[in-house]
């Protein structure tokens, strides 16, 4: 964890130089065929964290061929430019019959700031939660925490399988605002963000196109290299569900 404050420390006094800096200046044309995720650089040195996968062989939770988890990078943190970011999660459980899940966010001093229960629907599969505006915005520079649990039992919490993740807000520097500037299709656009490690706008913008145009080959060639980038390949080919807001 000290490694990472002491990356934010360096991001916010515009020291971190970008990947792909020595890129900028591919054109289009080649900057569409490269792969996106292939270059997927996460900029944390910690351990590797255990907490993006669920513990459902120790609870009561039906059998699951997968487990419950976090699309996160493999060390559990994740940089991001907005306030209000979107988490996604790999849910192993049918919404059938009704379950609820829950969001949770804690800021820096392990203090929970937003609670979010929602009913599920559309899985298994993977899921989308945006941070609503009725959410505390994340602030530029600090840490937050944030916990996803599925309702095992509705009656015994303590049955409940969850997920753990950390995201941190950083402002953009110079040198990406304009790399940002020079992408011209999303592919591209996805490509700036892999390479400086923004890994919910790489996330996110990429599952979008792929619900949007779920046929398209390169897309799919592109989601499998990002997963495979982080070591969550196998749940590359699981389906992007529409849940979960309140």
């Amino acid at each position: 964890m000290r490694n990472l404050k002491l990356f934010l420390l360096l991001v916010l006094a515009g020291i971190f130089i970008p990947l792909n800096s020595a890129q900028s200046g591919v054109n289009q044309h080649a900057a569409q065929s490269l792969e996106v995720a292939v270059e997927f650089q996460d900029p944390n040195t910690d351990p590797p964290s255990e907490d993006r996968q669920g513990s459902s062989g120790r609870t009561n939770c039906p059998a699951v061929s997968k487990p419950l988890t976090a699309l996160i990078p493999k060390y559990n943190i994740g940089l991001t430019l907005s306030g209000y970011p979107t988490f996604m999660i790999y849910v192993p459980y049918s919404s059938t019959p009704e379950r609820n899940v829950e969001f949770v966010l804690f800021d820096e001093d392990d203090n929970e700031i937003f609670k979010q229960r929602m009913p599920l629907t559309g899985t298994p599969g993977i899921v989308k939660f945006k941070l609503p505006q009725s959410a505390p915005m994340l602030e530029v520079g600090k840490q937050y925490r944030w916990q996803f649990f599925y309702q095992c039992n509705p009656r015994l919490r303590a049955e409940d399988d969850g997920v753990e993740g950390a995201i941190a807000r950083i402002n953009p520097n110079e040198t990406l605002i304009r790399q940002l500037e020079k992408a011209t299709t999303s592919l591209e656009q996805i490509q700036v963000y892999a390479q400086n490690g923004l890994w919910y706008e790489t996330v996110t913008l990429l599952a979008t196109l792929r619900q949007e145009k779920p046929q398209n080959q390169q897309l799919l060639q592109e989601w499998k290299e990002l997963l495979r980038s982080v070591e969550l390949e196998s749940l590359a080919d699981e389906p992007l569900s529409s849940c979960c807001q309140p």
